[in-house]
């Protein structure tokens, strides 16, 4: 068994926002921010021991990027892989994929077949729609159950105003990098009581061009001198006139986004939202961009129009009584088709594998204030069924035959039942006490129908889970300058359909996955202390120290020396198994300078190391180089702009997981170059209520070619876009 150790390093920066009525109190905008992830309700920043970071609404407006996973990027202390332009897989605390729980309006997101490499879901959540982003890092199974092992990403959406007969915003965006052209229209209608908001939004992404000036180190990786294209009946290779254009990024998503409010009375609020997201073709562009033995390796690999409904009820009680102040009711629906398309060059078999989940969950969370004790708790409930299909279509005759699925082909049902108890005491001013305890079920039966690819396989697995969670935290103000904390807590995930019942399959003679009916809950505890602290009324500095011990985690291992017949050519035989222990380390610090009512400064570093320890010692995979930002920002009435620079370190071969998910095979033969770029943004609001604005900006002004750790496509080159704004009340 090999242990695994991970050493952190996180330099970043402390978000906050200031207005000329709040600048000589930074510290107490920045302490008093109202957060809802931390305790499902609206708690001060202050009161809660943890790391936070808050990307609000002017902020989102601001950074004006084209994807949410670019925004989260961009803001500061998350990492973001990307196989594909329409992808983006963050990275918290060296976590990543299933091991991040993503999580809209307090209803998890995070599925049955959320997978462990990585994934792009959260390009699927629109930045439009959102009010705020709350990052919660480190453990949050306390609230939240499963999978918030590396943090939580809360997603928080608009609400439509009260008193407002009609509200209209509509907005243009274009691109040069990629011919982007985004439109959007919001249309909000309210009366006294009840209020109604629409919101439609479409993209359209060509094309992705990277950046032109090259250092030695990073040498030709990522040109594109050729692509591939079906002509007639044959696969051919064609010349590429622009070796920078990544020709087959393209891709196009729509969103729908409709909310219903009612407020009854003062104490009660009722919200019925209904999102519906959708994609066309999405190529892996990655997969794409592989050749053997002087030609592509596949002729096709696309990921299917990806559908996302989203239908949630949520009920609001803050009139008090005998067992809780305010309540919290959220019942949702989810229904997801996802598919993949992969075709071998010069191969006429398109492999069609499909997938519908539909999720079902009720949370109901209660909080009751006791003197100086403030008491939370709640019940959820969630139900997963997946259904699985597949086959193979001959693109040169349409005749079909059938190949294996990804998942099950007989269904599979997860279901989960949790309950959790919170307690706060604010022994003083200065000093508040936490603890919590989470308690939960889950199980999960899959079934295997059609045995004709793998006859080895039982009729069905079932597996029945008991994890726990615990969680301390301490708080310490001496003064309104200087606040201390401190917390423990663990986190588990319980192993889904993605690890328990996937088969995989390379190719006959190279190696067979096959479902692994034991595996156990993975494991962590996290240890972590933190000091924020005010100099000169204008000054901010956060630092954050932590520790993390996780066991049980997952990894792919062969089963013994065992093999099987596979095509007639003899396969050994792999499964996943809880085969690691690791040990995290690491710490942030965050700076932000109010130089004056208009002009503020901030600055962001983070580090990770991870080393896996056993018969000998190799590198963690999700383990990001050395990344920062810079950025001077200016704000008044009608002007606000930014210049900032993003940069990172070297990604050493030697630093690489050769048997994980780190991609080497995308980098250069020593691994990722450091590389830094440099932007610039400008605002302007052509009346006082802004109902008129335009944004424009340039984006690695100095054309920089690079490629972010893990990602199999090149990072955007110069982009100049141009967006328009305008709002009628």
């Amino acid at each position: 068994m090999r242990r695994l150790l991970i050493f952190c390093l996180f330099l970043g920066y402390f978000s906050a926002n200031f207005s000329r009525a709040q600048e000589q109190d930074s510290m107490n905008l920045s302490m008093n921010e109202l957060i809802i992830s931390a305790d499902k309700f609206q708690e001060k920043r202050k009161d809660i021991p943890r790391q936070i970071d808050v990307i609000n609404q002017k902020k989102i407006q601001q950074l004006n990027k084209q994807t949410t996973g670019d925004l989260l990027f961009e803001a500061g202390n998350i990492y973001l892989q990307k196989s594909q332009q329409g992808g983006g897989s963050p990275i918290l605390r060296g976590y990543e994929a299933n091991k991040v729980l993503l999580v809209i309006d307090g209803v998890r997101l995070n599925n049955a077949i959320y997978r462990g490499g990585h994934l792009q879901n959260v390009l699927r959540i629109e930045q439009s729609i959102l009010e705020k982003v709350e990052v919660l890092y480190g453990p949050g199974s306390l609230l939240y159950g499963s999978d918030a092992l590396g943090g939580v990403v809360n997603f928080v959406s608009i609400k439509p105003n009260f008193n407002k007969p009609i509200s209209v915003y509509v907005m243009n965006r274009l691109s040069s990098i990629n011919e982007e052209k985004t439109q959007l229209i919001n249309l909000q209608t309210s009366y006294k009581k009840m209020a109604v908001l629409f919101h439609f939004s479409q993209s359209d992404f060509g094309d992705l061009i990277q950046g032109k000036v090259r250092n030695s180190a990073i040498g030709q990786l990522g040109l594109r001198p050729f692509f591939q294209e079906r002509m007639g009946d044959t696969d051919r290779i064609v010349s590429n006139l622009n070796p920078h254009k990544q020709v087959g990024s393209a891709y196009k998503q729509q969103n729908i986004f409709v909310k219903w409010r009612y407020k009854p009375k003062n104490y009660s609020e009722h919200l019925l939202s209904y999102y519906y997201t959708t994609t066309n073709n999405v190529p892996r562009y990655d997969r794409l961009s592989e050749f053997t033995n002087g030609k592509p390796r596949f002729a096709d690999w696309y990921y299917g129009p990806e559908k996302f409904h989203f239908i949630h009820y949520q009920f609001n009680h803050a009139l008090v009584q005998k067992y809780w102040d305010e309540m919290k009711i959220n019942i949702s629906f989810q229904q997801v088709e996802e598919s993949r398309y992969s075709r071998n060059f010069g191969n006429p078999w398109l492999n069609q594998r499909k997938e519908k989940v539909s999720v079902v969950s009720l949370n109901t969370d209660f909080r009751k204030r006791i003197r100086w004790n403030e008491i939370r708790y709640g019940f959820e409930y969630t139900f997963n069924e997946v259904n699985s299909i597949a086959s193979a279509l001959n693109v040169s005759n349409n005749s079909t035959q059938k190949i294996s699925t990804r998942y099950p082909d007989g269904g599979s049902l997860v279901y989960s039942l949790g309950a959790y108890l919170t307690m706060s005491q604010e022994f003083s001013k200065k000093w508040i006490f936490t603890e919590g305890i989470r308690f939960n079920y889950n199980s999960l039966l899959a079934r295997f129908s059609d045995k004709q690819f793998y006859p080895f396989l039982p009729n069905e697995i079932k597996q029945c889970y008991f994890p726990a969670s615990a969680n301390i935290g301490l708080i310490y103000m001496p003064n309104e300058m200087l606040r201390f904390y401190a917390n423990i807590g663990n986190a588990y995930r319980v192993p889904n359909i993605d690890d328990l019942g996937k088969l995989f399959d390379s190719r006959p003679g190279s190696i067979l996955v096959v479902p692994n009916n034991h595996l156990k809950p993975e494991q962590t505890i996290t240890y972590e202390f933190g000091v924020d602290k005010r100099f000169f009324k204008n000054i901010l500095v956060a630092a954050n120290l932590f520790y993390t011990e996780a066991w049980n985690n997952l990894i792919i291992n062969r089963i013994g020396r065992d093999s099987i017949l596979f095509d007639d050519v003899l396969t050994p035989i792999f499964n996943m198994q809880n085969a690691q222990r690791a040990g995290i380390f690491g710490y942030h610090t965050s700076v932000s300078y109010l130089i004056n009512k208009n002009w503020r400064a901030e600055a962001s570093l983070n580090q990770c190391f991870g080393t896996i320890l056993g018969d000998s010692l190799m590198p963690l995979d999700h383990i990001p180089p050395v990344y920062g930002r810079i950025t001077l920002h200016y704000s008044s009435k009608r002007w606000q702009g930014s210049i900032l620079s993003m940069f990172s370190d070297a990604k050493h071969r030697s630093s690489y997981y050769l048997n994980g998910e780190d991609n080497i095979q995308y980098a250069t033969e020593n691994g990722l170059p450091a590389w830094y770029i440099i932007s610039a943004n400008l605002a302007y609001s052509f009346f006082k209520n802004h109902e008129l604005k335009i944004r424009t900006g340039i984006e690695n002004i100095l054309d920089r070619n690079y490629r972010t750790f893990g990602s199999g496509i090149s990072a955007p080159g110069r982009n100049i876009y141009l967006s328009l704004a305008y709002q009628f009340n």
